[in-house]
């Protein structure tokens, strides 16, 4: 029988704990299940919980940031050097909890050695962490919030960018170096190999110099999203120095395979960009090291590394097809050195915000605002779920435009008010039609936004549109993000209740992104809970050529417990619908089925697709 086995650590001691309960909570209070010593974690820090895999039949951890009640830690939990707020635990996982305290969780039977009827154990020993570690603690703590805790302050945490570099947001030098040391000592005790990879770029120093830091560090952050967008499960990437990221690489067989892994994770990175306007080509040097061929603590490692830096070369592109590059150097200029635009209080952002009202309320009366729709299907009974309604702008001088480009401006102005009331009244109106037409019924789901969502009006809207249009009340849906519910709690569930009494369905957007609060899910009447289209696009990437389903597998099997349809957005790849059908998650939505439609081409979508099948 398996055994799955907590193995804590601190600078003082080791404690081996068998997990046997269903459920664990994790802090500095005394009354916690487990208790950790260090009065940088919160009292109620994590919590442990017992589930089964709905895939493999299989008893597992899930790690929760926080408690059941949805009151997340101050510093956070990281696992393999990714800031966590809910995760499948699985063998061999390095758990931070945003202080000096580390974990790490094994299975037994699964390569972690122990007997399956060792008893919990408390071994005393020495750190660890070798002198840099130390010295890297030490010098996170000399600060303001350190002063204060030691003065006996009431906030008892430190703030979690201890432990994250500020320019990308990865792990930074202090955390991935505690990481290492757990993974060097976990590879001593079972006589494994442990891979280092660092990575350079040689010109980033002068792309600083030339255009600017601020262009010169978002070229950095793109950069780091890409090299940690591309790691194996179990891996982390970490911001080692002003130029440079570091890798922790396990499961590696030998030198060879490392070095293989370490040009697949840098070639997305190699690729020519748009940086402050102009073209740029970055130059990467990088070298390996695998415990314990190369050294066995982490100076030694870090030393061949340095030793043995080689040039990695960009693959050549074809020229008579610039196609491809053109592609990369405008997706990457959007996020390089362009800021979105944020409403403000400003003298300036109150005139551009008295003009983009005045135009708006004109594009409202010349019919120059309307909705598009993209379906959301049953895969398994090809129905039709809910047309989700989009708006957009038909600009007489710029064209076609997205609500980003101008809701969070009305947003801030009473325009707000006749665009909510209009936008709920044509969507529902148009389902009605679309019922009476197609014989066939099905929900019209409208997103709304935090401003939206507190306005005092809103029910008031939501029951005239209702009733201007005729329509039985549960066959609008509202789709909120959770950002907007954890806004204010309390008036977020007297909302939601009091328009799900009235009929209306809810559905909690966005999921997998944000807060994931199980309080969220279990206190308020959501009837559906969609995917976020990032964690779809994973889907396929591979894990020593599985695919890597484990966030997927987590909130398909999160949302089932609590009875609610799960939906994955942003369904681009047959591929995409096969996986998540063996997932049994059969509600889609995406580009694989349609992009969103004006109202010709969805009504032809509709007729088709409903006389096909």
């Amino acid at each position: 029988m398996k055994q799955h086995i907590l193995v804590l650590e601190d600078a003082n001691q080791r404690r081996t704990i068998i997990l046997d309960e269903q459920q664990y909570s994790i802090g500095r209070h005394s009354g916690t299940s487990i208790q950790i010593h260090s009065r940088q974690a919160s009292r109620h820090h994590a919590t442990l919980m017992r589930k089964t895999n709905s895939k493999t039949n299989e008893e597992c951890f899930w790690i929760i940031d926080g408690d059941l009640e949805g009151n997340k830690s101050q510093n956070g939990v990281f696992v393999n050097g990714e800031k966590r707020l809910i995760h499948e635990l699985k063998n061999g996982d390095l758990i931070n909890f945003g202080c000096s305290i580390n974990a790490s969780y094994h299975v037994t039977g699964e390569g972690f050695g122990e007997s399956s009827s060792q008893p919990v154990e408390i071994l005393p020993q020495t750190s660890p962490y070798n002198e840099a570690v130390s010295a890297q603690i030490a010098s996170s703590y000399n600060t303001r919030e350190g002063v204060d805790l030691l003065a006996g302050s009431n906030d008892e945490t430190f703030h979690e960018q201890s432990y994250l570099d500020t320019a990308t947001d990865l792990p930074n030098q202090t955390l991935f170096l505690e990481y290492l040391n757990i993974a060097l000592s976990n590879a001593r005790r079972h006589h494994a190999q442990v891979g280092v990879l660092l990575c350079q770029i040689n010109n980033w120093s002068d792309l600083k110099r030339k255009r600017g830091d601020a262009v010169a560090n978002a070229f950095l952050q793109e950069a780091g999203q890409k090299l940690k967008s591309n790691l194996r499960n179990g891996d982390i990437v970490s911001r080692w120095d002003k130029d440079e990221f570091i890798f922790l690489v396990s499961k590696v067989q030998d030198t060879s395979s490392l070095l293989g892994i370490a040009q697949r994770l840098m070639k997305p990175v190699l690729a020519p960009v748009t940086a402050g306007g102009r073209p740029f080509q970055p130059e990467i040097t990088y070298g390996v090291a695998l415990y314990p061929v190369d050294g066995e603590q982490v100076n030694d490692l870090i030393g061949h590394i340095r030793e043995n830096l080689q040039q990695l070369l960009p693959q050549p592109t074809n020229p008579g097809s610039g196609e491809a590059d053109d592609h990369i150097e405008t997706a990457v200029d959007v996020r390089i050195g362009a800021p979105q635009p944020v409403p403000g209080l400003s003298d300036s952002d109150q005139k551009r915000l008295a003009i983009v009202e005045k135009r708006l309320l004109r594009a409202l009366e010349q019919h120059e605002l309307e909705l598009y729709y993209q379906p959301q299907i049953n895969w398994r009974k090809k129905t039709i779920e809910a047309m989700e309604a989009f708006i957009r702008w038909q600009h007489p001088q710029k064209g076609l435009l997205p609500p980003g480009q101008f809701l969070p401006w009305s947003d801030q102005t009473e325009f707000m008010v006749p665009l909510t009331r209009w936008i709920l009244e044509t969507a529902c109106q148009q389902n009605v039609l679309w019922q009476q037409q197609l014989q066939t019924p099905f929900l019209v789901s409208v997103n709304i936004s935090e401003k939206q969502f507190y306005h005092p009006l809103l029910k008031n809207m939501v029951m005239e549109a209702i009733a201007m249009a005729k329509m039985e009340t549960h066959y609008l849906e509202l789709e909120i993000q959770e950002s907007t519910v954890m806004k204010d709690f309390g008036l977020a569930q007297q909302i939601i209740t009091n328009l799900h009494n009235y009929g209306v369905g809810f559905s909690l957007d966005d999921f997998g992104t944000d807060y994931m609060s199980l309080r969220c899910l279990q206190d308020l009447p959501f009837q559906k809970l969609k995917i976020d289209k990032s964690l779809t696009a994973q889907l396929l990437e591979q894990t020593d050529n599985v695919p890597n389903l484990t966030m997927m597998e987590t909130l398909i099997s999160l949302g089932k417990t609590f009875n609610l349809k799960v939906v994955a957005e942003g369904v681009e790849q047959e591929e995409q619908i096969n996986v998540l059908d063996s997932l049994n998650c059969f509600f889609m939505q995406g580009y694989c089925f349609s992009e969103p439609l004006n109202i010709l081409a969805a009504n032809s979508f509709l007729h088709k697709y409903i006389a096909g099948n």
